[in-house]
């Protein structure tokens, strides 16, 4: 019998499930080339429009677990990168340290456990309760499961445990209006724009969505507070403006900070749509294009440009 306690947040595979054809086809074919990266963007791209499906999760791991490895393959000319390993699309199959919040991708998933061999683990898990811990925080001494009141013992398989204390996909499930996202020193990118939706917006319909990205003209002096009212200000006006629907500002929108490695800090502005409800099934690709817009229609003098992302129609 499976306990949720400690992997609420995480996929379990079926014994059975429908194959995806044209997923395996094209996978298995960039695999066999040593395209791992671009096999895990197909995976990427199948659970951004598709959804969970036993079928991706399952190539997923087999790619994120080829990109973790020590030693690199020689035969892998795209390797699996960093923000592929920690894209939260991937948390549900993931397992985390409930110590230090490490995770890794462990292979136990779709193994048979009754010829079950482990050697020099990444971690073991309690097979009553799934507390798990990694091989840095494990006692070696001592394989009595840490989590008060459990009587389990630490060992194998290890299965996933989601990434509960790390940053998992935002557990909300909605359709979306508009993303506005501000940022300072640095432009957001098209490419840096997919990844802070895949943060703020993960398991979320986006068909039909604005996004949006902006400069923070707020005095950096006046810390995060600032920023968050400029940028409900801005969500405000594009309200007034027609550009959200009423009541987008104080109802149905919420902020999502994050800070982009190497980039510095962005604050994401989500506004759900107002016929916010769960999500059945995920919508089709975004495509995101750059426009230099103007920002006034005043013909009497040059109006200045913004730049910003909107959902390709």
């Amino acid at each position: 019998m499976r306990v949720v306690k400690h992997d609420a947040e995480a996929f379990h595979f079926p014994e059975q499930y429908d194959p995806l054809p044209e997923l395996t086809d094209e996978v298995d074919r960039l695999w066999h080339e040593g395209r791992n990266k671009s096999a895990l963007d197909v995976v990427l791209r199948s659970l951004r429009t598709e959804g969970r499906s036993a079928q991706a999760f399952g190539w997923a791991l087999m790619l994120l677990r080829s990109g973790m490895r020590r030693t690199p393959d020689p035969g892998v000319v795209e390797p699996v990168t960093q923000e592929q390993i920690g894209n939260p699309y991937f948390a549900p199959v993931a397992t985390e340290c409930a110590r230090c919040t490490k995770f890794w991708y462990s292979a136990h998933a779709q193994e048979n456990f009754e010829n079950l061999v482990l050697s020099n683990p990444i971690g073991l898990q309690c097979q009553v309760c799934r507390y798990s811990l990694c091989r840095n925080c494990l006692d070696s001494r001592n394989r009595n499961c840490p989590n008060e009141g459990c009587l389990g013992e630490l060992g194998a398989p290890v299965l996933p445990t989601g990434r509960p204390l790390g940053k998992p996909a935002n557990p909300y499930t909605e359709k979306l209006e508009h993303v506005l996202i501000l940022w300072r020193s640095t432009p957001t990118s098209q490419d840096e724009a997919e990844e802070l939706l895949d943060l703020a917006c993960t398991w979320q319909e986006r068909d039909g969505i604005t996004v949006r990205s902006q400069v923070n003209q707020s005095d950096e002096r006046d810390g995060e507070e600032a920023e968050r009212r400029m940028g409900l200000v801005l969500v405000g006006l594009y309200e007034r403006h027609g550009m959200i629907s009423e009541d987008g500002l104080l109802q149905r929108t919420r902020v999502v900070p994050i800070q982009s490695p190497g980039r510095g800090h962005r604050l994401v502005f989500v506004t759900a749509a107002p016929e916010t409800g769960v999500a059945s099934q995920l919508s089709g690709p975004v495509t995101y294009l750059l426009f230099d817009e103007p920002d006034t229609d005043d013909e009497g003098r040059p109006p200045r440009k913004h730049r910003w992302f909107r959902r390709g129609r």
